[in-house]
Parts: structure tokens; C-alpha cells; sequence
């Protein structure tokens, strides 16, 4: 029996109607596969931004250059794979508010450009080199300085 006193008699008549006892499981059926169903679209969606992150990572396979771009919510990082600690002895890294400048990978004469996702501070940058990954991370700018633009009447 249930643990409560309102139940003494066991369940009340209109649980054991089986009229309602099928709306209320067709009602759940129901719930449950449109539960199922957008939970494979968040699946299909993750799938698809995972590919999307993986085009992100830019790949020239004759130089085999590797750097992914990502941000949070008060960096940008820029992730760069290099094979060995002697290859920094050569590398110059240079940016500016949108773009991320990197010479001497993998060869000592190559030059790569890369665009970053969001506008970045001139200062606040830090490098750090651990297990043959260099990444390098820079603080977001928050004040983007915006200028009104004047809009002629209609005559």
C-alpha cells in the first residue's frame, strides 16, 4: 500500500479506467521520442560543428604546418604543433588587432598569416611551449571603439 492516508482504499477508480491509462502512456510515448528525436539533433549538430572545428585547423601538408584558433569568453588561443624544442630558436611571432603573423615554421624562410576569430589587445600575450604544442594566448579586446555615422533625411 501507499504511505499515504488518502490511499486506504488502494488507487482511485479513474487510474484503473484503462481509457485513461492509454492516453496517459501514449502521451508519455509521445514525450519520450520527441525527447529521443532532439536529442539526435543536438547529436547530428555536434557532429557537425566537430567537423567544422576540424576545418578550422589549418593544414598545408607540404610544409606540414598545423595551428587551430579558438577563443573563450576572454582569450583567443592559437595552438601550433612543432616537432622539435630547436625550431624555436628561429620563430618570430608578431600580431596585430585581427591577424596573428608567424615566421620561421616550419622552415626558417616561411611566413604564415593567420586570421584570428575576434579582435584582440595589442599587449596581454603569453606564449607557452608543452609536449611539441606552442600556444600562444591573447586577450580579447572588450571596448570596440564604434563611431556613429550620420544618415541623411528623406526628402
Amino acid at each position: 500500500m501507499l504511505p499515504f492516508p488518502f490511499f486506504k482504499g488502494g488507487l482511485p477508480k479513474w487510474l484503473n479506467q484503462s481509457f485513461l491509462n492509454n492516453d496517459i502512456t501514449k502521451f508519455v510515448e509521445d514525450m519520450v521520442e520527441k525527447s529521443i528525436a532532439s536529442s539526435m539533433k543536438h547529436v547530428e549538430m555536434a557532429d557537425i560543428l566537430h567537423a567544422e572545428q576540424g576545418e578550422a585547423m589549418q593544414t598545408n601538408p607540404i610544409e606540414s604546418f598545423q595551428a587551430a584558433t579558438f577563443e573563450s569568453h576572454d582569450h583567443v588561443y592559437v595552438r601550433m604543433y612543432i616537432k622539435n624544442a630547436e625550431q624555436l630558436a628561429n620563430l618570430k611571432i608578431y600580431h596585430n588587432t585581427n591577424q596573428l603573423i608567424i615566421e620561421g615554421l616550419p622552415t626558417p624562410e616561411s611566413r604564415q598569416v593567420l586570421a584570428l576569430p575576434s579582435m584582440v589587445k595589442m599587449k596581454d600575450s603569453v606564449s607557452e611551449y608543452r609536449d611539441n604544442y606552442l600556444q600562444i594566448k591573447m586577450r580579447k579586446r572588450m571596448d570596440p571603439q564604434f563611431t556613429e555615422v550620420a544618415v541623411p533625411p528623406m526628402e
